[in-house]
């Protein structure tokens, strides 16, 4: 989707996602039994901190996150502006292992953008992860994203068409049962199911969606491993059929990506991941600007690794994203650069 020039800072403040994160981060501290103690009772805590510099403020988001792991599904828009921006990314995860078969943890991370402040938002994982068998695991996750700001747009409900903030929440549920075949072969059969919730004035476009894929991992030598995975998605919008409102984003999505993991020497790592997506949007009716509509996303990044002790990594990384769409008002590049920290304790 395509809007009008704008400052998104006129819109609004929309601080409330990092307000959230940091009250979080400091109950789960306050919260958390002495180091010591935590460890010998199977506690683990993770606190993270990076901070990255985008060259299209309004697509960090979408493409942080399109990914195997996060939610390479996320809707975007592409203004005319495209502001540039350094965005600052706390996180904690605290994990807690109940047996030697079970480890649940919750996590909370936080995007603070230092120019654009209406972006702030925030996301919200609860997972668990369950030992089948000696070689089998299966793992469930739930994902939250509240509110997210996507940009101005113009709202098709309002008579005349006006321009409005459109926002979204997504809730995710995700299953993967992982197979260890070999030393060198692991395979994984992968399934999400999700919503997206727009505001009041975008109602038509929430999204209910169904994706299925599968990942397989191999062990080409002690320090190279690759993965390639393959995800197809259903989206289903409320807007289908609606030939008044004319805003049907059902789409069917295929994506594919594929990693090589380097280990350069004993405390350095290095990724390279390339991802395939291409979205076809299936509306049929007639004077919806999504009919026929197809974007296809490449993108291309790298991230060094430094395990600096045995609980502290240093990370850097560069990602390029470009999408390219039948509709050209909906084709994009974005770059982002990032450095950050992670510790254990």
């Amino acid at each position: 989707m395509s809007g009008p020039s704008a400052n998104p800072d006129r819109v609004g403040i929309g601080s409330t996602g990092w307000r959230r994160t940091c009250l979080v981060a400091w109950l789960v501290i306050l919260l958390l039994p002495p180091h010591t103690e935590a460890a010998e009772e199977g506690w683990a805590t993770v606190v993270g901190a990076k901070t990255s510099y985008t060259t299209d403020v309004f697509q960090f988001s979408s493409a942080r996150r399109l990914s195997l792991g996060e939610d390479p599904s996320q809707p975007t828009i592409v203004p005319l502006d495209k502001p540039s921006d350094v965005i600052v990314e706390p996180s904690v995860e605290v994990r807690r292992l109940l047996d030697t078969k079970t480890e649940l943890s919750a996590k909370a991370h936080g995007y603070l953008y230092t120019e654009h402040s209406i972006f702030n938002h925030a996301e919200y994982r609860l997972q668990a992860r369950q030992e089948l068998d000696r070689d089998t695991t299966l793992l469930l996750r739930y994902r939250y994203v509240p509110n997210l700001f996507l940009g101005p747009n113009f709202s098709v409900q309002t008579s005349p068409r006006s321009l409005q903030e459109e926002r979204v929440t997504s809730h995710t549920w995700r299953t993967e049962v992982e197979r260890k075949l070999t030393e060198a072969w692991t395979v994984a059969l992968i399934g999400r199911y999700g919503l997206r919730l727009y505001n009041q004035v975008f109602a038509e476009r929430d999204t209910t969606f169904y994706t299925g894929g599968g990942r397989v991992g191999y062990v080409a030598a002690p320090w190279v491993r690759l993965t390639l995975a393959y995800l197809y998605e259903r989206g289903l919008g409320d807007g289908r059929g609606n030939l008044q409102l004319k805003d049907d984003v059902s789409y069917i999505q295929n994506f594919i990506s594929f990693n090589t993991e380097f280990r350069l020497a004993a405390p350095l790592f290095l990724d390279l991941t390339y991802v395939y997506r291409l979205t076809d949007f299936t509306s049929t009716i007639i004077g919806d600007s999504h009919r026929h509509r197809q974007d296809v996303t490449n993108q291309g990044r790298a991230e060094l690794r430094y395990a600096a002790t045995k609980t502290l990594d240093l990370t850097l990384s560069v990602q390029q994203t470009q999408r390219t769409s039948t509709a050209s008002a909906s084709g994009f590049n974005d770059t982002i650069t990032s450095v950050g920290a992670q510790y254990t304790f």
